[in-house]
């Protein structure tokens, strides 16, 4: 049979939880990432808020610087400003957008027209309402507005501008970047760490408290299975599993008392043994010693009834001639029970083998007023076996058929063959009352017998000398209106086993 695929625990038990737990953290990280984006967004409206608010406080301290040095120093002013880490460059534009004050002093004299932030036309009677223009850009927070000709700078520019130029600041976002990049680094580490504590964790747990209870219990099935019925599994630690071991230890303590039973029952089935090829011997020995004296008893029983010629001596003497030959069979079967010769097996036809028995037992069967029928097939059964070992059996079987059948109306006993499994199964068959269900034990034994006069050690003898061809002796039908023995024999394969 083929043996079913199985998998370990670990793939059926953990493999789902960490599954389950990467699902946990996907679903986490995503709800992470949800609220990550809608907090970059609310930083970078916060960055515009600061753009803004650092352009006009700038632009404010541009006022003073240029109100106070009239402008001359607004160069050093410019690079002193940009010496803080959050800002990247301070440029004073034009409104065509050439470059003429800048913390790069290399960019003075420009032309930088895409920085100029587009101004409404006309301007607004309420200048403050126009906003620095602020834009987020890779790694920088461009912010640029324009410086709108008050009555306070009348001092150093004529009325007729209405923007003196255009503040552009560059502010620096490295410091921001880098802290959100390393809070995303520290996350996506703090989120491998904490899956594989959690996976650590998950195998651990159930390596101890599910692998290595079960691993020591199959060890002890192990045992069990090779034979050693002492072992006894420990506690597990749960009450599922303390069950199961619970289970295991009453079944193997349930097979040690069976395999106690059992080799008790062998025990007294080899002494019986020994018993029984003990007096086997013993009854062997004295059948042996006994058919020589009964057999010159009757002998000479014979002479005297031969030679007396009166009636009634005549009459008793013969009558103890034929105890004699009574006596004399018993013994002979008793001897053949205890020293049945081997078989010699050969090639058989198992129906001519049939045929002759019948023919043989045809005589007794018509003493007795009843038919005896063989009902063969028409193709030759071969079969391997000792050729009067099995006309021994078939005749014992029918000999106990007809003293079965005696007394009751249309008495009749059939012999049958047919094939199967590679066996050739002889059946005789009667049309009696049948043998009873409780009978079946001791049927084949030695001495067990319901006859007046019988010896009850034809069917012992004759599922020996089945048994010694390598076949068997069964009744088909226990309990049911006419019995039916069978025994099987070999089939002819080509070769004589030695």
């Amino acid at each position: 049979m083929m043996r079913p695929r199985t998998r370990s625990l670990y793939l059926t038990v953990v493999l789902p939880i960490v599954l389950l737990v990467l699902v946990s953290m996907g679903a986490v990280a995503y709800a992470a990432m949800h609220a990550m984006r809608e907090g970059v967004r609310i930083v970078a409206a916060q960055r515009a808020q600061y753009g803004l608010a650092y352009t006009r406080n700038l632009t404010e301290d541009l006022e003073h610087v240029m109100r106070a040095e009239h402008g001359v120093r607004l160069q050093t002013a410019l690079e002193r400003f940009a010496l803080s880490p959050d800002v990247d460059a301070i440029r004073i534009l034009s409104v065509d957008g050439k470059v003429l004050q800048s913390s790069r002093a290399a960019e003075v004299g420009s032309m930088m027209p895409a920085h100029v932030p587009r101004l409404p036309d006309p301007l607004p009677p309420g200048r403050d309402q126009v906003q620095p223009q602020v834009a987020e850009l890779p790694g920088l927070l461009h912010a640029a507005g324009p410086v709108f000709n008050r009555r306070r700078c009348s001092r150093c520019h004529s009325d007729d501008q209405a923007v003196l130029g255009i503040l552009d600041v560059d502010i620096s976002l490295t410091r921001q970047t880098a802290g959100m990049r390393t809070w995303a680094e520290m996350a996506g580490f703090a989120s491998i760490l904490q899956f594989g504590v959690i996976a650590a964790g998950v195998a651990l747990i159930l390596g101890f408290v599910v692998i290595r209870p079960i691993r020591r219990l199959e060890r002890s099935m192990g045992e069990v299975r090779h034979g050693n019925y002492t072992v006894a599994a420990g506690p597990a630690g749960t009450r599922e599993l303390d069950s199961l071991v619970t289970g295991f230890n009453e079944m193997v303590d349930r097979l040690r008392r069976a395999d106690e039973l059992e080799q008790e029952a062998q025990r007294a089935k080899m002494a019986r043994a020994e018993q029984m090829a003990t007096l086997g011997e013993l009854a062997a020995s004295l059948a042996h010693e006994l058919r020589n004296p009964l057999s010159g008893i009757k002998a000479a029983i014979d002479v005297l009834a031969d030679e007396d010629r009166r009636e009634e001596p005549r009459s008793i003497l013969r009558r103890a001639s034929n105890e004699l030959a009574r006596v004399d069979g018993v013994v002979r079967q008793l001897l053949n029970f205890a020293r049945p010769k081997a078989p010699a097996p050969g090639r058989v036809e198992l129906r001519s083998t049939l045929t002759d028995v019948v023919t043989l037992a045809k005589p007794r069967a018509v003493a007795r007023q009843a038919g005896l029928d063989a009902r063969l097939p028409a193709d030759p059964i071969e079969v391997v076996a000792d050729r009067e070992m099995v006309q021994q059996v078939v005749l014992n079987l029918i000999l106990n058929a007809l003293d079965a059948i005696e007394g009751i109306p249309g008495p009749l006993v059939t012999v049958s063959v047919d094939v199967r499994d590679g066996m050739a199964w002889c059946r005789v068959t009667d049309n009696g009352p049948g043998i009873a269900a409780d009978r079946v034990p001791t049927l084949f034994k030695p001495f067990a017998t319901t006859k007046p006069r019988g010896t009850g050690l034809g069917l012992a003898t004759s599922r020996r000398l089945v048994e010694l061809q390598g076949g068997q002796l069964r009744l088909e039908n226990p309990g049911e209106p006419g019995a039916s023995f069978a025994f099987s024999l070999p089939l002819f394969s080509g070769t004589i086993p030695a």
